[in-house]
Formats: structure tokens, sequence, C-alpha cells
């Protein structure tokens, strides 16, 4: 293979690579999700008792 050939290649796959994330981006990364299970705290409403102890 000579040096064209490599950079089209090259050129190609990178293209390609970009093109792959954008779609990715735009229909699988950019949805929110709501979080319902686990140990994550969306919002934690404070007391004045619990501020007492902290």
């Amino acid at each position: 293979m000579n040096r064209t050939k490599y950079r089209v290649w090259l050129i190609s796959i990178v293209l390609g690579a970009t093109i792959f994330g954008i779609f990715y981006y735009v229909y699988a990364g950019n949805q929110e999700k709501t979080i319902t299970d686990g140990t994550l705290v969306y919002q934690q409403e404070w007391s004045p008792k619990e501020d007492a102890f902290a």
C-alpha cells in the first residue's frame, strides 16, 4: 500500500467514528434517565434537628 491508500483508509475510519459518535450522542447519550432504585439521593431535605447533630 502506498501513502494515498493509508491516508484514505485513516480518514474513512476517523469519519466513521465521528459519525457513529454523533448518532450515539443524539439517540442514546442525550436521554435523561430517572434513577429510582439504588443508593443515590436525588434530593435531601434537612430539618433543624439533623443540623444540630451534624
